[in-house]
């Protein structure tokens, strides 16, 4: 890891320390060593960061082209270790597919967000196949993953990580090529367990402050119940006083 990327993740560890409340779950289930492909759903700017800081390894990922629009822009995103793609699906990432693949094979992970842009799914954006085509091509599992939060200061902050998913399936046989179809049915699959792991999340969100709620209502009675007592009992007081005066 170089210098420039280490002090890009050490100050995000700290800026999620201190302007956020993160709460990481299955971060077990990337292993120490081997690739794999981490596949998330896509909501912030900053959620990369949060995986990249939250990750014990060295992560990959691919970016969008515009990230690398001046020769500094450049310099600064190769060494943070960024693949540049092209989202206009015109087919010329076939350089940036290889280097993406090389790195697998030479035992690095891959952060990929199938979505191809923010909140892809919920804008009708179908998942790129890159992702099914990178993990076919290089042979390695992927692991899904999803964040819910608005990442505005403050504010709470959830990641889950799910274990790695098996591809042998989809794989073609030794000598053959990659069918599409096959591409397809991966980029579904690991979609569909990115929003599982995206809705149980806002599941257990929304039971956690159902159950704020009631034990906050279940106070409130209880204190209403105490201030009622203490009024009683001072009413009697106040009446035996009188009485014996």
């Amino acid at each position: 890891m170089g210098f420039l990327r280490s002090c890009v993740v050490g100050v995000s560890i700290a800026y999620f320390k201190i302007f956020h409340k993160v709460e990481v779950m299955g971060l077990e289930n990337i292993p120490k060593e081997g690739a794999y492909i981490l596949c998330s759903n896509h909501i912030h700017w900053k959620d990369p960061l949060l995986c990249v800081s939250s990750v014990k390894r060295m992560v990959y990922a691919i970016g969008k082209e515009e990230l690398f629009s001046s020769k500094f822009k450049n310099w600064i995103m190769r060494r943070l270790g960024v693949i540049p793609v092209k989202r206009d699906g015109s087919g010329s990432n076939g350089a940036s597919v290889l280097e993406a693949i090389n790195k697998l094979k030479a035992g690095y992970l891959l952060l990929i967000y199938p979505e191809g842009t923010r909140f892809g799914l919920r804008k009708g954006i179908k998942p790129k196949k890159g992702v099914a085509l990178m993990a076919m091509e290089a042979r390695v599992p992927i692991i899904p993953m999803a964040m819910v939060g608005s990442f505005k200061p403050f504010t709470k902050i959830k990641m889950i990580v799910d274990k790695p998913m098996d591809i042998t399936e989809f794989l073609p046989e030794e000598g053959k090529k990659i069918e599409l179809r096959n591409m397809v049915k991966l980029t579904n699959k690991v979609m569909d367990r990115i929003v599982e792991l995206r809705d149980s999340i806002n599941t257990e969100e929304i039971e956690r402050q159902m159950n704020e709620a009631e034990d906050k209502r279940e106070k409130k009675i209880e204190t209403k119940i105490e201030k009622q007592k203490m009024l009683a009992e001072n009413s009697e007081k106040v009446g035996e006083k009188e009485w014996i005066s």
